[in-house]
């Protein structure tokens, strides 16, 4: 099974951002994009877990939904400085913002038992497999036997 990310940034804003290393795009509605976090998708037998980098995000701030199997992670970094407040900023390098990522999830999880935890500013998703998606053995036998259970 695999996860299938996809960003909704801007890809003219990142092209431009990547090059010329220009503050945060923009996006519709005038906010700024954060840059989507770091995402490690990790599969098990029994779930897929989606572990991204948050740092500086309040759990408040922070969306996780499904919908049409499509997981979507959604927050927002409030900036924290004001004008004349912290004196002169000679280098501001921190992004604020929001950002979505999206992941396609495979046809086979039990989308009703998703988890989602916070804690020291990383986001850890687990999407539990459904029972027909998970691997099992199957017992190898021989003809005498498949006669004796067909009778």
């Amino acid at each position: 099974m695999a996860l299938y990310p996809t960003r909704y940034n801007d890809p003219i804003d990142q092209i431009f951002n990547s090059v010329f290393g220009a503050g945060p795009a923009r996006n519709a509605n005038g906010g700024s994009l954060m840059r989507a976090p770091d995402t490690d998708v990790i599969e098990t037998e029994r779930e897929i877990r989606v572990v991204a980098e948050m740092p500086g995000l309040k759990r408040e701030n922070i969306e996780v939904d499904v919908e049409n199997n499509v997981l979507t992670l959604r927050a927002e970094k409030r900036e924290e400085r004001r004008e004349g407040e912290n004196g002169r900023f000679h280098l501001a390098e921190r992004r604020y913002g929001t950002f979505t990522r999206s992941f396609v999830l495979p046809r086979d999880v039990d989308a009703e038992q998703i988890q989602a935890d916070f804690e020291d500013g990383v986001l850890t998703v687990t999407i539990p497999k459904s029972e027909k998606a998970r691997r099992r053995r199957i017992q190898v036998g021989g003809m005498q036997e498949l006669a004796e259970r067909n009778g």
